[in-house]
């Protein structure tokens, strides 16, 4: 009786999964899409609870994970439901509606994450012109809406006729139809604002790294340190080089995959249902990571989350501001 059962499901099931494999996806969905809400929710209370974290680039941290959190409650969900059933069970109407929010939300991530490593750019490598670019967290503001309706305009095309959204049976979700005669409207989207924002942080974070170890080679060479601060700036720019290579890395790992298979889909190219599971998965793991990577190894809000948590002892909360005012100085983490 088990076997007929377990045979019935996997006939039943519109992509032909074993349950296993349907509780194997489902499950993961679910972690991925609780997890990103959890991590991102944190960022987002300790930078409204704790005043030392109103910064410029806090802002744009914040909107991040705003963002992510809204991945995850608004589109996230309809994934995990797609899973579970294997096909599309709402309206088309919906369908066409959730395929926005998840490019417009979507869009809005990498722009964010273009915009921090922008905001570190110019902190660091120019700073003459960090203060006229970035000169108030009114401007900032102004940023993240400027952001948001950038995210729109290349979202939401499709919806007046330029491509199509549909039902993606093998991604799970309802999103652009990626088909040939479709491909100028996957190049604007692919092409310019996922490759492009890939390639302002790769020269951002290499140009930040650069100057800070110049920096560190002249004073060095000059011997205007002694060996204590000389080794402070080493340990500060290996935890650069660090997470540096972090930030860079996790974006092309979660961005990377779906942007290279949706272009060689829509050039017609056969691609098995488990490469659009795995890249669909990394795509949505990115809101999990974001707060990881500009949160949690961020020595500002590593310090926040111990005060907002209580992990501290409370006479360890001079020395902690202490140290994150420092790390302020030294660090685009």
């Amino acid at each position: 009786m088990a076997d007929s059962s377990q045979s019935g499901s996997s006939i039943h099931d519109p992509l032909e999964r074993s349950p296993t494999e349907i509780s194997l996806e489902v499950t993961l969905s679910i972690l991925i899409c609780l997890t990103s809400i959890l991590g991102n929710l944190l960022v987002v209370y300790v930078v409204n609870k704790d005043s030392r974290l109103k910064g410029v680039t806090n802002i744009f941290i914040h909107n991040l994970a705003l963002t992510d959190i809204s991945m995850a409650s608004l589109h996230m969900p309809f994934w995990v439901t797609s899973l579970y059933t294997g096909t599309w069970i709402f309206s088309e109407k919906l369908c066409e509606f959730q395929a926005a929010i998840q490019f417009t939300l979507g869009i809005a991530s990498i722009l964010n994450m273009g915009l921090i490593s922008f905001n570190r750019y110019f902190r660091v490598v120019k700073p003459a012109l960090y203060s006229k670019i970035f000169a108030s967290k009114r401007m900032a503001r102004v940023y993240c809406a400027l952001v948001w309706v950038a995210s729109l305009l290349f979202a939401t095309p499709p919806l007046y006729g330029w491509g199509k959204m549909a039902y993606h049976p093998y991604f799970g979700v309802c999103t652009f139809t990626w088909e040939i005669r479709y491909i100028s409207y996957a190049i604007l989207v692919v092409g310019g604002v996922v490759n492009g924002t890939t390639l302002a942080i790769f020269y951002s974070y290499y140009k930040i790294y650069k100057t800070l170890k110049e920096s560190t080679r002249n004073l060095n060479a000059h011997g205007m340190e002694d060996g204590a601060v000389s080794a402070g700036r080493h340990r500060t720019d290996i935890r650069l080089l660090k997470t540096s290579f972090t930030v860079v890395c996790v974006f092309v790992m979660t961005w990377g995959p779906v942007s290279v298979i949706v272009i060689v889909e829509s050039v017609g190219c056969f691609i098995p249902r488990g490469i659009f599971s795995a890249v669909i998965f990394l795509m949505f793991t990115s809101s999990l990571a974001n707060p990881i990577v500009y949160g949690i190894m961020n020595p500002q809000f590593q310090a926040a989350f111990k005060r907002a948590l209580s992990l501290g002892r409370s006479g360890n909360d001079q020395i902690s501001q202490s140290h994150t005012r420092h790390e302020t100085n030294v660090s685009i983490s």
